[in-house]
């Protein structure tokens, strides 16, 4: 007795369907692990700029104090310097060489403004 079997072939539709459900399967995987890469990437330069903001801002801070404070010297060194050749004018007897405008200049810039 022979017994045979008959081998069917295989249907091209279905191949095509099942080969396009695995890539689509293997597409969409691809792509949820690249988007959670993508966010623990942000995260980290994220936190980085974060970061490097707060250095500099400190940074900025203590430097912008400390030009004030030079500027502020400056101003009242040069206002000293005005009223002490204003001084010495008057002491010498020469009031045709000193400078009004100046010395008014000097007591009104005296003051900060900011």
């Amino acid at each position: 007795m022979l017994i045979s079997f008959q081998i069917n072939k295989p249907n091209p539709i279905a191949a095509a369907i099942g080969l396009g459900l695995f890539i689509w399967k293997l597409i969409n995987k691809i792509i949820d692990g690249m988007e959670t890469k993508v966010d623990v990437l942000d995260e980290k330069v994220s936190a980085q700029i974060s970061e490097i903001e707060q250095r500099l801002g400190q940074k900025l801070d203590s430097q912008h104090g400390i030009l004030v404070a030079l500027i502020d010297r400056v101003r009242s060194v040069d206002n000293e310097i005005i009223r002490q050749d204003t001084l010495l004018k008057t002491i010498l007897g020469v009031p045709q060489l000193m400078h009004t405008d100046r010395l008014a200049k000097a007591d009104r810039d005296d003051q900060r403004k900011d």
